[in-house]
This record gives C-alpha cells, sequence and structure tokens, in this order.
C-alpha cells in the first residue's frame, strides 16, 4: 500500500505521509469487526471456516450458539478503540490513513449503539471525500430503521423470526422506503452499483416488496 497520498493537478505536489501507525491499528481493527461475521456469511467456503476456527480457537459451540455473543464482545471493544481514535483525531479518513483503512472506524459506529452520537461526524468525512458518500447513505438508513422510519436509499433489510411447529422460520424484507419510485435513481447517484432489486435479491434472495411503514411495524408486532 502506498505510504504517501499526493496532491495537486498542473500545480507543485504537495505530499502528505499517511499515519502508518493508526493505519496498522485501523486495519486490525476492522480485521476483528469483520472476522465473527464472516462465519455468519452463507458462501464462506470450508477452508476459510476453518481458518477462521483455528485463529480464533472456536469450540463447536462457539461456532453452532455463541457468535452473537462473540460478536457483541468484540463490538464492545472495537468501539473502546475507535471513540478514543475519533478523541484524538477525529475521522480518520482517506488523506490519514489511506484505503481501505479509512472504512474501519465506520464499520465500528454502523455495528454500534451510538449510530445517532456521530453520524453528523460521518456526514462530514462524506462531504470531505474522506469516506464514499454511499457509507454515510447506509448509515443514515439504519438510523431512521432503528427509529421506525422509512428508509431512504433502499440499504436496510430487517429479518423477523418465528416458530412455528418447533421450527424456527425467517421473513426477510427491504426496510420501507421514502420514495421508491425514485429510489433506484438515488442509488446510482449515491454510489450504489446495483438496483433495489438486485440488492435484495444478492443479499439473500430476497424478492423485493414495497411494504408500507405501517405494513412493516404490523408485521414486526405479528412476528413477535
Amino acid at each position: 500500500m502506498d505510504e504517501v497520498l499526493k496532491f495537486g493537478g498542473d500545480k507543485k505536489t504537495e505530499e502528505k505521509p499517511l499515519n502508518l501507525e493508526l493505519k496498522k491499528e485501523l486495519a486490525q481493527i476492522y480485521k476483528d469487526d469483520q472476522i465473527y461475521r464472516e462465519l455468519t456469511q452463507s458462501n464462506i467456503t470450508p477452508e476459510r471456516k476453518a481458518g477462521i476456527i483455528k485463529e480464533k480457537n472456536l469450540s463447536t459451540e462457539d461456532v453452532s450458539t455463541g457468535l452473537i455473543k462473540l460478536m457483541d464482545d468484540q463490538d464492545q471493544k472495537n468501539l473502546v478503540k475507535v471513540e478514543k481514535i475519533i478523541e484524538k483525531y477525529g475521522y480518520p479518513g482517506k488523506s490519514m490513513v489511506g484505503e481501505p483503512e479509512n472504512y474501519a472506524v465506520w464499520y465500528v459506529i454502523q455495528h454500534s449503539p451510538k449510530i445517532e452520537k456521530y453520524l453528523p461526524l460521518i456526514k462530514k468525512a462524506a462531504d470531505e471525500k474522506e469516506l464514499p458518500f454511499r457509507l454515510y447513505a447506509m448509515m443514515m438508513d439504519r438510523k431512521l430503521m432503528y427509529e421506525n422510519k422509512e428508509q431512504i436509499y433502499g440499504t436496510q433489510i430487517r429479518s423477523v423470526f418465528s416458530t412455528k411447529n418447533g421450527k424456527t422460520e425467517t421473513l426477510s424484507f427491504v426496510w420501507p422506503i421514502k420514495d421508491p419510485e425514485y429510489v433506484n435513481e438515488l442509488r446510482k447517484n449515491s454510489g450504489f452499483g446495483r438496483t433495489i432489486e438486485d440488492y435484495a435479491k444478492d443479499a439473500g434472495g430476497i424478492e423485493y416488496k414495497k411494504y408500507t411503514l405501517k405494513e412493516a411495524l404490523e408485521l414486526l408486532q405479528k412476528k413477535r
């Protein structure tokens, strides 16, 4: 990875060294954020799964029923780390740590209960091109979904669970969108490469359906 970013076109080139120590720390934080989540992915290869189990010394119980707790514990540790980083540096963006390490703090906040607190910081980083705008869009959508409001960019999928005849059934759907007729154009302009229909399909074979907010909230109540 490049250690120096160069700015300027025809003007004299200015060099701004990256913070390599912070870059390394963020790379580890990103790895820690993702590693247990990898085990939940249906497309993980047997070799990669075995590698993670060995690296983290996981038991069969850890893999079968303990992943949520492992993720939650790791997320809490990561949040403590990134809050200290933010306090010291502000948002560690592209010009400070390069890519993809500039995504690390975003991932940790996205997986935390502190989205509302840090969303303005993420917006500022996106406005200053330190983060892709689509990451801000994803965080905004998640905040709106958590508030039981319509999302804007169609990035959030909700799953509800119910038990029938001793078996757990799962229904996953795209959380209601404020302007569904315009969402694909908005997604394209915001840096998303897929339509809402393709995104839902790729995210788990979901057929996109235009739920109203009322329908979605009723569905959550019924499935509890």
